[in-house]
């Protein structure tokens, strides 16, 4: 892949290039990627990881300014890489990439704590351009991750992805906590306070100020729902 000599119009000088942490599990697109944004080497330098759990060592031991992720990959994900980011780095912008290119993408991108997504498959210089927009960016006016956003958002994005997770909700300041579970991006259950499945599900989408945590889910949890997602958002809008 030929060089491309980056604009003119960069932010140049003594200041050290700025680190971008790119994430995904296919090592030769990390190694394309890395070799195509070289010649910004003087802007920001790239590291790469191949899932979420090197890219949370990458960040304890060096200081990033940027994240781009993946989503689906194996051992640690994009889902918990965004929880973790946004919990413990808020301040570093995060840019997902996906494969969707929905409204919904559009409307929900800032408010779970996410500066951009990139649709693959993409080209490279729409990459660069997003990379360079959204350095320095991370001190966004009421920018507060996923403390403090409505949780329908992220069940969103997890439907979008055909995710299998259990999601756990911790509403906000009520204490109140409750789990729903995906299989292949399927509400299957949703348990809160010994509720009817449905009735707990409509109670927590509604939550509009909610801390959100991942975890593995096994495949095997039954579904009890007679409802889609989407009918509960329907129903609670």
């Amino acid at each position: 892949m030929p060089l491309r000599e980056p604009p003119n119009d960069l932010p140049r000088g003594n200041a050290l290039p700025k680190n971008v942490l790119i994430v995904d599990d296919e090592n030769e697109m990390l190694l394309v990627l890395r070799k195509a944004l070289e010649p910004y080497r003087e802007v920001f330098s790239v590291l790469i990881a191949s899932d979420g759990e090197e890219a949370l060592a990458a960040l304890r031991e060096q200081e990033i300014h940027l994240v781009v992720t993946d989503l689906i990959m194996p051992r640690m994900d994009g889902f918990s890489l965004l929880v973790h980011i946004r919990s413990d780095y808020p301040q570093i912008p995060v840019i997902i990439m996906t494969a969707h290119s929905r409204p919904v993408m559009e409307r929900m991108a800032w408010k779970i704590g996410v500066a951009e997504y990139i649709e693959k498959p993409f080209e490279i210089k729409d990459l660069e351009r997003k990379i360079v927009a959204n350095l320095g960016v991370g001190e966004r006016e009421n920018d507060t991750g996923l403390r403090g956003m409505k949780a329908s958002l992220f069940l969103q994005l997890i439907e979008l992805e055909h995710k299998t997770c259990e999601i756990r909700l911790l509403e906000n300041p009520t204490a109140r906590e409750g789990s729903l579970f995906f299989k292949d991006g399927l509400l299957v259950d949703a348990r809160l306070e010994g509720r009817p499945p449905e009735e707990a599900a409509r109670e927590m989408v509604s939550w509009s100020d909610v801390e959100i945590s991942i975890r593995r889910n096994d495949s095997k949890v039954a579904r009890r729902m007679s409802l889609h997602l989407q009918d509960i958002l329907r129903d609670t809008a």
